[in-house]
């Protein structure tokens, strides 16, 4: 099965504009893209209706989709104990859905909140935290076509795959889904088993490499990364969604082009 690849512009965000980073993946033939959405690229206070229709000119010159628009999740905290920090977090994903909806992205990608590693609350205080800024987050997107999608990531108290499904299971509507990130389940479990955990809940997933002493999203092939294995869990549970490669690395889309090579050796077919 022919995998469908999209691309994070996460390599472009210091170093290109966002119209470049557009025009520089349409020009490798990319036709699905994660937006980034971060200074110096977007600043969301700023948003007007109509301040990216440069951006929509190029997707459709090139025949290309937004697949999702991800915020940086450690730096906003949905969970914490401070009603101020959540309102702030849940006012900038509100500003996301706007600028989704303007770019017709399909998914929003939600971390949903950090638990302090040194005077932890308790944990079914900070869940109650995070799973009601969710569902104001889904309120606000309600009458949109978006799913909004909850991100595995190590280094929240949902650390977890099955913590995540909990989660989605708990908010219990069809747009809820899991943004399932190798990377990030690889430094708390074996992403290729876990994936079958939540087979049924996934709307996206992102691929990068890692070593296990030391969390990256790097280029395909410098890490501890079983892709073989991935590929293999994947086709298993008969995944037919994007797969989104959220590499962080200096290299633009020179990193993106030896990580598609990469995959290919490892038996991708991208």
């Amino acid at each position: 099965m022919k995998m469908k690849i999209g691309i994070n512009t996460y390599s472009f965000l210091w170093n290109d504009t966002l119209e470049n980073s557009v025009n520089i993946l349409a020009e490798h033939g990319f036709k699905a893209i994660e937006f980034l959405v971060s200074p110096p690229q977007f600043y969301l206070n700023d948003y007007k209706p109509g301040m990216y229709s440069n951006i929509n000119k190029i997707l459709e010159q090139n025949g290309m989709e937004v697949l999702a628009l991800n915020i940086p999740g450690l730096d906003i905290n949905m969970a914490s104990p401070f009603p101020e920090m959540r309102k702030m977090s849940i006012d900038l994903y509100k500003k996301l859905i706007d600028i989704g909806q303007e770019l017709n992205a399909k998914i929003i990608v939600v971390v949903p909140g950090k638990r302090h590693p040194l005077l932890p609350p308790d944990f079914e205080l900070i869940y109650g935290y995070a799973r009601e800024s969710v569902m104001r987050i889904m309120d606000y997107a309600s009458n949109t076509d978006m799913t909004i999608g909850i991100e595995t990531v190590p280094s929240i108290f949902l650390d977890k795959v099955k913590d995540v499904k909990r989660l989605v299971d708990d908010i219990g509507s069809p747009k809820a889904k899991v943004v399932y990130d190798v990377a990030n389940v690889f430094m708390q479990e074996d992403p290729a088993e876990a994936l079958k955990i939540v087979k049924d809940d996934l709307c996206l997933v992102h691929i990068s490499d890692t070593k296990k002493t030391k969390w990256e999203h790097n280029v395909i092939g410098t890490g501890d990364v079983d892709f073989a294995s991935i590929i293999k869990s994947l086709n298993d549970i008969n995944y037919n969604g994007h797969i989104v490669l959220e590499i962080i690395d200096d290299k633009g889309i020179k990193g993106t082009l030896e990580s598609m090579e990469e995959l290919r050796k490892k038996g991708w077919n991208v």
